[in-house]
């Protein structure tokens, strides 16, 4: 079989930590266990530590200690905030700094652990799609939904993009108004956007507008819905989310978000071809977001 990445350009793995170097290390000692590592220039974005938390500005020096201390990768780069600027601005301006240098990147947040094909399926994908327009970004997480067994690409084109390990191009991210102003316009795009994303996507863009929420992400899902744009999810996800943990910045210990993660270990992977929906997938995709189960969900939340 002939390896069309053989001589591929890796792209930067960015990296968004804060106040927990368990979880750090976690994340770092997964991206180790993939060969491309080696090949790949790591940036790691540190956030400072919130006035008045006690016991946080101690985890995030020990954060940082760590930092300077990883091996593995082709260069490793730091920044370290000296004030607490929350994940939202943390990862805007973390990414557009590495992605108008390289053109495109591969971002992780601390509370993930990835399978050791994931940063092959990254970079295929990246390269793979690179020139189709109508991709706006790759990502390495997916929910547990039962594959066809008539389908045989290891991916499908989905519309909600995921932000639990996901990579872009500069000239996708370049399109994104983080702004929105002004928000009145867009108030007649609600009802579409939910049955484009799901039935939580309104509310959550609402709720950022408000000042409710800090959520970067549902801004970038926008904005893909805006443009009609597609994200490319792994049939098997190659992403462990140990945000459910009860330490994770938005995430609590119970969860309505379930995953198989991808056990082959394959390297070379068989895309979609086209950017239609396929509407069974779709469909199991999207049920993670219906009423029902976020009904469901917000009573198992209060309850665990």
């Amino acid at each position: 079989m002939i390896n069309h990445y053989k001589n591929m350009q890796y792209a930067p793995i960015i990296i968004f930590a804060f106040n927990r170097p368990k979880a750090l290390r976690n994340v770092v000692c997964s991206l180790l266990q993939n060969t491309e590592a080696r090949e790949s220039d790591l940036y790691i974005f540190v956030d400072g530590a919130r006035l008045h938390k006690d016991g946080e500005l101690k985890e995030v020096e020990l954060v940082r200690e760590y930092v300077i201390s990883i091996t593995g990768f082709k260069t490793l780069h730091y920044t370290f905030s000296e004030v607490n600027k929350g994940l939202g601005a943390s990862i805007i301006d973390g990414v557009s700094e590495v992605i108008n240098r390289y053109g495109k990147v591969i971002v992780l947040e601390d509370d993930l652990c990835v399978q050791p094909n994931f940063l092959a399926f990254m970079n295929q994908g990246l390269k793979y799609y690179e020139k189709v327009n109508g991709v706006f970004s790759i990502c390495g997480y997916n929910n547990k939904i039962k594959i066809p067994k008539d389908y045989k690409a290891d991916a499908y084109i989905y519309n909600r993009s995921s932000s639990w390990g996901w990579a872009t191009w500069k000239d996708r991210w370049d399109t994104i108004d983080w702004k929105l102003e002004p928000f009145d316009i867009y108030k007649s795009k609600a009802r579409a956007f939910c049955c484009w994303a799901g039935s939580d996507a309104w509310k959550m863009l609402n709720d950022w507008h408000k000042g409710k929420n800090n959520s970067w992400a549902i801004r970038f899902v926008f904005a893909q819905f805006l443009q009609n744009k597609k994200c490319v999810n792994p049939c098997y996800s190659l992403i462990n989310n140990r945000g459910f943990d009860g330490q994770g910045t938005n995430c609590k210990s119970w969860s309505r978000f379930k995953f198989e993660l991808e056990s082959t270990g394959k390297k070379n992977f068989v895309w979609p071809t086209q950017l239609s929906i396929h509407s069974c997938l779709f469909k199991r995709a999207m049920w993670y977001n219906s009423v029902f189960i976020r009904i469901y969900s917000r009573i198992m939340y209060l309850i665990k």
